[in-house]
């Protein structure tokens, strides 16, 4: 069963942030945030932060997993919260980050969930505003971060939902933090929801296989908690079936242009009642599904 933030997991793993959007704080001599969740969380986060006995002068690192508002729109905040600390993410997510309607994307997203979540009116308090992420390193596959007392973070590209999607791994504690780069579960947390391979259908499988080497006891999602033991090992072999069942549902219900409006409405639908995602409007869902299926599609012509 999946568990809901804030809480302990481990005496170097902590789950912060809300159900929707989870941050996870990572801690060595020094520490890290892995995920940048969405501004309308902070308020959440002030409070888990004073009430966490921990120094937060540790914090040195905020990593991206990707460029995705609903996984970077807390950084800012964070930034400013915790001026020592490096942001990471991929150099695509750099690019992204440095064009003018991404950001201003990002942060219409972000704005929007505020005055969804009532959080709008400590916007000012806590300075939610989104204007900018300026990386201070990227980093690519294998590369490695030590935060001392045993705990060295792993990075993993891993392509497919997006082209700057990362993954990261703690060997010593064989903790897998996926990101979106693998199905991730629903909101009862009762299995997996849709997959969303948004950038690259085939390369997403092969991100799959990577992760699912990996010998992993707990599985940190940045949408509804984490899994530990026997259900985080069984849970990315759901997602890879998962994965396959819908790419059959699109070949299978897709012979012409006049039967994709269906199955794109059905797979949209389908995701956001799995999902219950406020931050997610129909409209944008039905777009990404429409892009699934698309990516899917291409995979006939291979």
């Amino acid at each position: 069963m999946c568990s809901k933030p804030p809480l302990r997991i481990l005496e170097s793993l902590d789950l912060l942030g809300a159900w929707p959007n989870c941050l996870y704080l990572l801690k060595g001599e020094e520490a890290m945030i892995v995920g940048g969740g969405m501004s309308w969380i902070a308020p959440a986060l002030e409070k888990q932060f004073a009430e966490l006995d921990f120094d937060s002068s540790r914090i040195r690192y905020l990593v991206i997993t990707h460029s995705h508002f609903d996984h970077c729109g807390a950084v800012p905040y964070l930034k400013r919260k915790f001026p020592r600390a490096k942001i990471l993410a991929s150099a695509y997510a750099q690019r992204v980050f440095s064009l003018g309607k991404a950001v201003q994307f990002i942060a219409a997203m972000n704005d929007r969930m505020l005055e969804i979540s009532g959080a709008g009116k400590e916007a000012g308090t806590l300075d939610l505003k989104f204007d900018g992420i300026q990386l201070d390193q990227t980093v690519s596959d294998q590369d490695t971060m030590d935060l001392g007392k045993g705990i060295t973070v792993r990075f993993l590209e891993t392509p497919g939902h997006t082209q700057c999607s990362l993954s990261a791994y703690v060997p010593s504690l064989k903790a897998l933090f996926p990101s979106d780069a693998a199905a991730f579960p629903k909101f009862d947390g009762t299995g997996a929801a849709h997959p969303s391979p948004q950038y690259d259908f085939q390369l997403y499988q092969g991100s799959l296989k990577k992760l699912a080497a990996l010998e992993v006891e707990i599985l940190a999602f940045e949408h509804h908690g984490f899994l530990r033991g026997d259900e985080a090992k069984k849970f990315l072999a759901q997602a890879g079936r998962r994965t396959e069942e819908d790419r059959k549902f699109v070949l299978e219900n897709i012979r012409g242009s006049e039967d994709l409006e269906g199955v794109v409405q059905k797979l949209a639908e389908e995701f956001l009642e799995q999902t219950r995602f406020l931050f997610l409007p129909p409209e944008i869902q039905k777009s990404v599904a429409a892009t699934v299926a698309r990516k899917i599609l291409e995979t006939r012509r291979e």
